[in-house]
């Protein structure tokens, strides 16, 4: 991942011109890479994830719904399990891995960064169902240069929480730093006043879809509500850049073959 790809696909370069725009940007795999055995080999892997995990998850239900659980230490969120745990282990073979890692998938990355970038993250969120709550607030990051990647591993609809992305905050920066000098919870109403009526996308899809975002722009995703939401997340950063890495060498991986992934 030294320079951006120089030959994307016609739809990666579509994704890219709508990324660069917009701010967040929309396909499917099967059309992003030309077919559906990426996406059924990560599918796999995340049924044996599930599998792997299913006791935790019950117990997390449990609590998520109030009952006596026995649970002894700190859990950050309940609803949330990460399929990989808190440190990834990262298998260059591993399907998610093989994912992030299509040239089509980092090379809409690299293009939009106009440099060389590593994988800062890879994992599986399996967001569990609960009753409604307040909407998220609207929210950005504040860090540099940087594209996530999201692949819907289940059908995301209204009850389950899709990702909702003001287009184009992420280049008007002075009129969301506005938004956040008033020092108040930012409304629709303000969304709406200072981008336009139009401007909120709402990223839904089938499983497969793929989602492409500059996190430095105004996006939301509130929890699901009716089923679980299940997602592949990524993040991808410069070469340069400077942050917490989480991801760690599987087991007999040597650093050496994990170049393209920011170790920690």
């Amino acid at each position: 991942m030294r320079r951006p790809h120089p030959r994307l696909s016609p739809e990666a370069r579509r994704v890219l011109t709508d990324l660069r725009r917009d701010g967040v940007a929309a396909t499917s795999l099967a059309t992003l890479t030309g077919g559906t055995e990426l996406l059924e080999e990560v599918l796999s892997r995340t049924d044996d994830l599930i599998a792997d995990q299913s006791a935790d998850i019950v117990r997390r239900r449990r609590l998520v719904a109030g009952e006596p659980t026995g649970w002894a230490g700190p859990l950050h969120d309940p609803h949330e399990v990460e399929l990989l745990g808190p440190h990834p282990p990262v298998d260059p073979e591993d399907p998610y891995a093989l994912f992030l890692r299509h040239p089509d998938v980092v090379g809409v990355a690299a293009a939009y960064c106009r440099r060389g970038v590593r994988i800062w993250d890879m994992n599986g969120l399996l967001t569990l169902a609960a009753p409604p709550t307040r909407t998220g607030d609207w929210a950005r990051s504040a860090h540099g240069p940087a594209v996530e990647v999201h692949l819907h591993l289940a059908g995301v609809d209204a009850g389950v929480g899709p990702l909702s992305y003001v287009r184009t905050s992420h280049r008007r920066r002075r009129a969301v730093r506005r938004l956040e000098r008033s020092g108040r919870r930012i409304a629709d109403a303000d969304v709406e006043r200072a981008f336009g009526p139009a401007a909120t996308a709402t990223l839904d899809g089938a499983a497969g879809t793929v989602v492409f975002v500059d996190p430095r722009g105004l996006h939301r995703r509130p929890r699901p509500t009716a089923r679980d939401r299940l997602l592949l997340r990524g993040r991808y950063g410069t070469r340069d850049a400077r942050g917490h890495a989480v991801l760690l060498p599987a087991e007999e991986v040597p650093r050496s073959a994990l170049a393209d992934f920011a170790l920690a």
